[in-house]
C-alpha cells in the first residue's frame, strides 16, 4: 500500500511542485511558451513573438493596458474583489454577465491554463494568482504579461505587435498607438489596432480619458519621460503673413493624425481641421425678363 501512497501524493503534489519550480525560473529568465501558443500553433496558426525587458517598452503600453483592462492593478493582490462585486450586482440588476479577470489573473491564466469558460478553470485561476502576486512584483507581472499577450493571430507581446501593425519597435509606441493596442485585448483575433472607423476611436478616447483620472493608480508602472522643452516650437520671427499663408496650405492637406497614428485616433472633440466657409448655395439660371408693356387699345 505505500506505494500507493506514493503515487498518489506525486499526482497530487506534482503539479502544485512544478508549478512552483517554474515561477522561480521565470521570475528572472523570459518565457519561451505558453499553453495558448500551443493552442494556437496546432490550429495552424504562427508564433510570432520577441522578448523584450519592461525598460525595452513603452511606458505607454503598461499605462494604457492597466486603463483598459485592470484599473486597480497597482493596489490590489490578484483579484479585485470590488470589480467582482460590481460584476456580480450588474449581473442581477440586468442579467448581463461580464469578465472581472485582472491583468494578474491573465497572466496565471495565460502561463499555466488554457482558454475558454469554465468553473473549473476560474477556481484553478484564482488560486494560482495569489501564488503569483507572492513569488512575483508587479513589475516582473506586468513584464511577462505584455511579453506573452495576444495581440492578433499569432502575434504575442508588444514587440511582435508594434512591428506587425505600426512597424516600429515596442519602446517607439506612442501614448496613441499603445490605446490602440490595448482596445483590442477583449477580442485580439477580430480586432485591428489600424483600422479607421468610429467604434476604435471610440474605445482609444475612452483609454486617453481613463488614464487621465487615475492618478496614484499608475504609480506600479513607469511614467513616460516629459516632453523637452527643445522639442517645443519656439515663436517664429516669420512676418504674420507668411505664416498666415502656411496655414493655409496646411489646411489644404489631410490631417496626419497624432504621433504617427492613424487619422481615427484623434480625440472625439477635436476641432476639425479644415475652417473653411461652408458652400454658399447655388445660385439658379437667370431667367429673362420681358418687359411689361400695357395692352394697345383695340
Amino acid at each position: 500500500m505505500s506505494w500507493i501512497r506514493r503515487t498518489l501524493l506525486t499526482l497530487l503534489l506534482g503539479p502544485f511542485l512544478l508549478v512552483g519550480l517554474h515561477m522561480m525560473l521565470f521570475r528572472v529568465l523570459p518565457v519561451p511558451l505558453t499553453p495558448l501558443m500551443v493552442i494556437r500553433w496546432n490550429q495552424d496558426q504562427p508564433i510570432e513573438k520577441t522578448w523584450r525587458s519592461i525598460e525595452e517598452i513603452s511606458p505607454h503600453l503598461a499605462r494604457a493596458v492597466i486603463a483598459s483592462e485592470d484599473n486597480r492593478f497597482c493596489a490590489h493582490s490578484g483579484v479585485d474583489w470590488s470589480a467582482v462585486k460590481a460584476v456580480v450586482e450588474e449581473y442581477r440588476d440586468e442579467g448581463r454577465l461580464r469578465g472581472a479577470s485582472t491583468i494578474s489573473m491573465q497572466t496565471a491564466k495565460n502561463l499555466y491554463l488554457w482558454p475558454g469558460r469554465s468553473v473549473v478553470r476560474k477556481a484553478l485561476e484564482a488560486g494560482l494568482v495569489y501564488v503569483l502576486e507572492w513569488a512575483w512584483p508587479k513589475e516582473r507581472i506586468m513584464e511577462v504579461y505584455l511579453n506573452i499577450v495576444e495581440l492578433g493571430p499569432g502575434i504575442y507581446g508588444a514587440q511582435a505587435a508594434a512591428q506587425h501593425h505600426f512597424g516600429r519597435d515596442a519602446s517607439e509606441l506612442s501614448l496613441v498607438q499603445s490605446a490602440a493596442l490595448a482596445s483590442i485585448l477583449p477580442d485580439p483575433l477580430h480586432r485591428d489596432p489600424t483600422r479607421r472607423n468610429k467604434a476604435m476611436g471610440i474605445r482609444v478616447e475612452r483609454i486617453r480619458q481613463s488614464l487621465r483620472e487615475l492618478g496614484p493608480l499608475l504609480d506600479c508602472v513607469a511614467t513616460p519621460p516629459p516632453v523637452e522643452a527643445s522639442s517645443v516650437p519656439q515663436r517664429s520671427s516669420v512676418p504674420e503673413s507668411s505664416l498666415r499663408s502656411k496655414a493655409r496650405s496646411k489646411r489644404m492637406k489631410a490631417p496626419s493624425g497624432l504621433g504617427g497614428a492613424p487619422q481615427h485616433f484623434q480625440p472625439l472633440n477635436a476641432e476639425s481641421q479644415d475652417d473653411a466657409a461652408p458652400q454658399e448655395p447655388r445660385r439658379g439660371k437667370h431667367k429673362k425678363l420681358r418687359s411689361k408693356r400695357g395692352r394697345r387699345p383695340r
